[in-house]
């Protein structure tokens, strides 16, 4: 069965390595179209995936997008389609009949499904099925179609405890023997980094020996506005920030002792979550997006979305005991979120009835 995923998004999001994923881990013959230069080009040939080009359907007329896309399934020949966004479904449902595949898409926006007529009409005459990241998602788009829920994956054979890389990274940064709680992630309002600042300033002020890593680039946040915050609240000497581009992430991961996803939105499908677990970390992660679908008392808390919360979550783990937490932590991943999991749910996309 030849497969074609249509992953037209300009930016190296959860939702383009989740179809990324789900492509390497399918069987037959595989494809995945994409923008050139995008950061989905470079996933996609690292994994030994046949690439094909389109054009962005948000560029110049929307007709040469879709007679790129036309192009590539002439070209190709899937028997099924598996689409990211709604342009590509769009396009796709035109060209369903002509060419004969089945079509899913993969849903995990963070403003949830759009419940418009068209998108309506598109999911009930076209789509064969729907791959969920959240149970939040389900609305009347989708309610009656075939659906199957996806967190979200990670790659637990890459991601998962180095004693040579934690203590190297220790050592880098001279934390020596105080617990490092970390966060992961570009530096954007969404990721809550200053949630995260001030909940170490109220450790801090608890006498506990804390310290915290911050590890991301600067996007829609300044690391001078970070660094300030720190100074501020006179926890600066206690935190440690990386912003540039870094290969040892599983070191990074493995040097800290709480992972800390303190999110204000968004996060609807799981990454540095799930890399952290499966590096065998316990975690705190705030009550947005599906991270609470995830997170289970016995590896981790779900915290509010204020500083308040995401401490007392902090302090929860430390009584409990972070060893015992961080090996549930990669049970955890290894059983439900490993790629070896992902790769019995992508025979969702074999079904022989709609």
């Amino acid at each position: 069965m030849k497969k074609l995923f249509i992953l037209d998004e300009r930016w190296d999001s959860a939702l383009t390595d989740l179809g990324i994923k789900m492509a390497a881990v399918s069987d037959g013959c595989v494809a995945c179209a994409v923008l050139k230069g995008a950061p989905a080009e470079e996933k996609v040939k690292k994994a030994n995936l046949k690439c094909f080009y389109i054009e962005d359907p948000r560029k110049g007329l929307p007709i040469q997008s879709f007679l790129s896309l036309k192009k590539v399934i002439k070209t190709f020949k899937p028997d099924v389609i598996v689409t990211i966004r709604g342009d590509e479904l769009f396009f796709s449902s035109l060209l369903k009949k002509t060419f004969n595949f089945k079509l899913y898409r993969i849903h995990g926006e963070a403003k949830g499904i759009k419940n418009s007529f068209l998108n309506r009409y598109l999911h009930r005459k076209f789509v064969d099925g729907v791959i969920l990241s959240s149970r939040k998602l389900l609305n009347e788009v989708v309610i009656d179609l075939p659906k199957i829920f996806v967190h979200g994956a990670v790659d637990t054979q890459e991601f998962k405890f180095s004693e040579k890389g934690r203590e190297r990274i220790r050592k880098e940064l001279g934390v020596n023997d105080s617990i490092l709680v970390g966060v992961v992630g570009r530096f954007d309002p969404v990721k809550g980094h200053e949630l995260f600042i001030k909940a170490l300033s109220i450790l801090k002020k608890k006498n506990l020996k804390v310290k915290g890593l911050i590890v991301g680039e600067e996007k829609n946040v300044k690391l001078s506005d970070l660094k300030t915050l720190a100074q501020t609240l006179g926890v600066n000497k206690d935190i440690f920030f990386i912003t540039e581009r870094r290969k040892d992430i599983v070191d990074l991961m493995s040097a800290i002792d709480i992972g800390v996803v303190p999110s204000k939105g968004s996060e609807m499908i799981a990454r540095a979550l799930l890399e952290f677990m499966a590096c065998g970390k316990p975690v705190v992660a705030t009550a947005v997006g599906v991270l609470p679908e995830i997170v289970k008392e016995n590896f981790g808390e779900i915290a509010e979305v204020d500083e308040e919360s995401i401490s007392r979550g902090i302090e929860a783990i430390l009584r409990k005991g972070i060893k015992k937490l961080g090996k549930a932590a990669r049970e955890e991943a290894v059983e439900k979120y490993s790629l070896l999991s992902l790769s019995n749910i992508v025979k969702f996309f074999e079904r022989k009835e709609r």
